[in-house]
């Protein structure tokens, strides 16, 4: 996400919406705070972009440590890692489903369509 969060603030594409005088140190709390399950709304986001975010972050968690995408995000060997998995994701693995509904409450997910994502 930081990734994309300096390309929004270079003026390029983003997937993410970010409060114009956002910093990195500030995003980057807000996110660990988000992620902790202790605030829903630690993060300002519609509900399309927290569910987007949290695919991105099961994605990240069911690679390997060595993973291409922890020290290149434009490495083309990412983009196959993250790919495999983003793939898993919409195909609605078991173990996404469960871990999403595990996190929904607490992150403040909107409900999980099947097929929705």
């Amino acid at each position: 996400m930081l990734n994309d969060f300096h390309t929004a603030q270079a003026g390029g594409g983003y997937v993410f919406s970010y409060d114009s005088h956002e910093t990195e140190a500030a995003l980057a709390a807000k996110l660990e705070h988000w992620f902790s399950g202790k605030d829903p709304h630690a993060i300002v986001m519609d509900p399309a972009e927290k569910q987007a975010l949290f695919g991105f972050y099961w994605a990240a968690s069911m690679m390997s440590a060595n993973s291409p995408c922890f020290t290149d995000i434009a490495d083309p060997a990412c983009r196959d890692d993250l790919t495999r998995w983003m793939t898993r994701e919409m195909d609605d693995d078991p173990r996404f489903v469960r871990d999403y509904e595990a996190a929904r409450t607490a992150l403040g997910l909107p409900v999980l369509a099947p097929g929705s994502h």
